[in-house]
């Protein structure tokens, strides 16, 4: 029930997240304005892990485990009612567009069943009937996907959003992001939980300064994207992330203090916060109106997969020490500089004319 209920929920959440980074792109044109919107978009979304982590401690200690998916309820229920008064009517809908549905089933069944098979390989082996199975027919499935796909009149993924370099590295970016930075937090939790004794509460506290930083690097990254370009501000960040990575790998004994986790942390955090906008200010580069809903999309199925396929990885490594999973995850973020290598510079936007005076 629980697994069940979590899959329906994670529908919910795979409809929203893309439709408000698609809401806030139609919004605002390329470039500026859009960067710094994009900025306190991933700013507050930042903000609501550091409530999240503050009020699962609480929660839990004072209301047991469920009272943290219980919480989403009057949370989802107060967003669906500021939703109509705060979000303009849709617009009608362009005439001759139709649903794949085909690709859509394809396309998300195949996947699921190959992430299945990635996370089960390592705890039931991979020659199992149930590993091979399932890879098998998500193989099945995803090569059926590319036959609709080129018969579809109205594709899934219009072809020429494929064409579109930005969007391509954004959604090998979001893929190594989720399996790097994303995977950080289970890895502490546990590090925090089990190896430092803390309890729920404590647990929640010790997430408090690098989730701080992450807010504040979510937040200003939009400006500094603007300022020194998406693939310099991605590259920094990402080389501040795998330092701090490293640092707090090997940091990470069974009798360090929490002091001398957090320049490790702070590190992490800021390359964390930078690239989560960045990321998908690349996702939105150059993509028509029409397109930014799939691109977001795009991007998010990127992350999703990635999340899944890292954490399946990185518990096979932890194995060996959860020192050495977070290690992995430096050298992880190292091999993603080679994906924003290969984003487009945006285009310069255009100045303002300067008024001469005559002498």
């Amino acid at each position: 029930m629980l697994l069940s209920a979590r899959a329906v929920q994670g529908l919910g959440g795979a409809l929203v997240f893309p439709t408000t980074l698609a809401l806030v792109n139609v919004t605002f044109p390329e470039g500026r304005a859009r960067n710094r919107a994009l900025g306190v978009w991933g700013g507050a979304g930042a903000a609501g892990l550091v409530l999240g982590v503050l009020l699962g401690g609480v929660l839990t200690r004072a209301f047991g485990w469920p009272a943290v998916f219980l919480i989403n309820a009057p949370l989802a229920a107060a967003a669906l009612l500021l939703a109509f008064p705060l979000l303009p009517a849709d617009a009608r809908r362009a005439e001759g567009r139709s649903f794949d549905l085909l690709g859509a089933l394809s396309a998300t069944g195949g996947i699921t069943l190959l992430v299945f098979a990635l996370v089960k390989g390592p705890k039931v082996g991979w020659a199992s009937p149930v590993v091979l199975g399932t890879a098998s027919a998500g193989l099945a499935l995803l090569a059926a996907l590319v036959v609709i796909e080129r018969r579809a009149a109205d594709p899934l993924v219009p072809p020429g959003l494929l064409r579109n370099r930005n969007v391509v590295a954004a959604v090998g970016l979001a893929a190594m992001f989720a399996a790097t930075f994303g995977s950080v937090l289970y890895f502490l939790s546990i590090y925090f939980q089990d190896v430092r004794g803390y309890d729920s509460l404590r647990t929640g506290l010790a997430f408090l300064v690098p989730t701080a930083v992450v807010v504040t690097g979510s937040t200003v990254a939009g400006q500094v994207v603007t300022r020194f370009g998406l693939r310099r501000t991605l590259v920094a960040a990402l080389v501040v992330g795998a330092a701090g990575a490293a640092a707090l790998g090997l940091a990470m004994t069974g009798d360090s203090s929490y002091a001398a986790l957090l320049p490790g942390l702070v590190a992490l955090s800021i390359g964390d916060g930078v690239v989560f906008t960045a990321m998908f200010i690349a996702a939105a580069t150059g993509v028509s109106d029409r397109e930014q809903g799939i691109a977001s999309g795009l991007a998010s199925t990127g992350s999703g997969i990635g999340a899944a396929l890292g954490l399946a990885v990185l518990v096979l490594v932890a194995q060996h020490g959860i020192r050495a999973a977070v290690l992995t995850v430096a050298a992880g973020i190292v091999l993603t500089m080679l994906v924003a290598g290969a984003l487009r510079p945006a285009p310069a936007e255009p100045r303002s004319p300067i008024l001469m005076r005559p002498c």
